[in-house]
């Protein structure tokens, strides 16, 4: 479940210490998950968004 990854990650590293980039982290992973679901290229569509063309997920 996409839920969880945050809380793995959180255990592994020590991340997520804020509220802010904990939704940060939670907003680029629903944002790949949907590119992931869409057959849309990780970096494409990360690159594309940096650029301020999201990708049409």
């Amino acid at each position: 479940m996409e839920i969880r990854i945050h809380k793995v990650r959180q255990k592994v590293s020590g991340c997520l210490r804020t509220l802010s980039g904990a939704d940060q982290f939670c907003a680029i992973r629903s944002y790949l998950a949907t590119a992931a679901k869409n057959s849309i290229n990780f970096s494409d569509s990360l690159t594309k968004l940096a650029e301020g063309y999201p990708a049409a997920v």
